[in-house]
């Protein structure tokens, strides 16, 4: 195996996302036309459409020339990770609240969201009568 793709892989593992993001390195023309390895990766990703949100297969791309970076193209993906492996309702709520929001920072936006407080009374049951006066 290649060993760009090898750590690509590794590093997918590492944030959990090896079954949701496909990882394959095709042989296809560059912009000079030449027939070269680029790597692919593939996943499902919610998107805005003319018919509302739907779930899209987006790719990232690139060519293994001595440009590439594996680190660099798995970062792109790896930050990331919370979005590409959250559920279709989420991302939506999140694309209807930040219209222009990064993918990226769909984490932070989820984290905001959580009660502040968390209240864990396991005392008698309570009964609270609130009048007006």
């Amino acid at each position: 195996m290649n060993k760009d793709l090898k750590l690509v892989k590794s590093e997918l593992e590492k944030y959990g996302l090896g079954i949701d993001v496909s990882l394959t390195i095709h042989e296809m023309p560059n912009d000079r036309g030449r027939v070269v390895p680029h790597m692919v990766a593939k996943w499902s990703e919610t998107t805005m459409t003319q018919d509302g949100y739907d779930k899209l297969i987006t790719d990232k791309v690139e060519e293994m020339n001595r440009y590439f970076d594996a680190e660099v193209f798995v970062n792109g993906i790896t930050q990331r990770a919370a979005w590409i492996k959250a559920d279709h309702k989420d991302r939506v709520k999140y694309l209807k609240s930040e219209p222009f929001g990064h993918p990226a920072l769909f984490s932070v936006w989820m984290e905001s969201r959580k009660p502040k407080y968390k209240i864990n009374y396991t005392g008698p049951k309570i009964e609270i009568m609130i009048t007006s006066m």
